[in-house]
């Protein structure tokens, strides 16, 4: 039977999977991006060119941003599976992780001058940023009124 302990394993197993996934990801990108820049896509973007170095530059920012929202997510998780949901570390762990999607938007906005589909991702990134900072908000919230609560007799 699934339940909210199995969900919290796949979740810690998954973060750990692309934990190892990403950087590997990284390391073979001048390859895939050189097949890319392969591609005859000219047109599809406001400057034409090789896109090997801006698109090299918006993965590798992407993937640290990537990287750093990952340990922040384990570090969420870890905390949910000692049951400690409303604490100031995992709001600190959604803003830190909301502004890496902020972040990652950037390179990927800039992306966009060359493939305009780049801006997808920008606002894919942007979307998610502003979402986990709502989040934060009600949890940092939920946190003042526990704690709140544990001063009242």
């Amino acid at each position: 039977m699934w339940n909210k302990d199995r969900s919290l394993l796949l979740s810690l197993g998954l973060v750990r999977a692309l934990l190892i996934i990403i950087p590997v990801l990284c390391l073979c990108s001048p390859w895939m991006v050189r097949w890319y820049d392969l591609t005859d896509l000219d047109g599809i973007g406001l400057l034409d060119g090789s896109v090997f170095v801006p698109l090299m530059l918006c993965l590798n920012t992407a993937g640290v941003c990537a990287m750093v929202c990952l340990v922040y997510l384990y570090r969420l998780l870890a905390n949910i599976r000692k049951s400690e949901v409303f604490v100031h570390q995992n709001c600190k762990c959604l803003r830190i992780i909301s502004w890496c999607c902020l972040l990652a938007s950037v390179p990927f906005a800039v992306f966009g001058l060359w493939r305009f589909l780049s801006f997808v991702m920008a606002f894919t990134a942007l979307f998610f940023g502003i979402i986990l900072r709502v989040v934060k908000n009600v949890i940092e919230q939920a946190v003042a009124l526990r704690e709140e609560n544990d001063y009242t007799i």
